[in-house]
């Protein structure tokens, strides 16, 4: 829900699938959410574009949103 409430053109969110069916974070959990939208066997991350996850290849460039810890 915070990712989706972000309305900003792209984000990369740490989100990757090697296995061509799970998604996983960088901290190694699964991905337990919305369906992520692919066109192409080499789109292996996730972005975040305005309201929706979608697919891109690992190589393109996009700023990141990252976890912050709290004090």
């Amino acid at each position: 829900d915070l990712f989706k409430s972000i309305q900003s053109e792209c984000f990369w969110i740490g989100l990757r699938n090697s296995t061509g069916s799970v998604w996983i974070w960088e901290d190694g959990s699964i991905f337990n959410g919305t369906k992520i939208t692919s066109n192409s066997p080499v789109q292996h991350c996730a972005v975040l574009i305005k309201d929706h996850f979608q697919a891109s290849s690992c190589e393109f460039s996009a700023p990141w949103i990252c976890e912050k810890s709290l004090r």
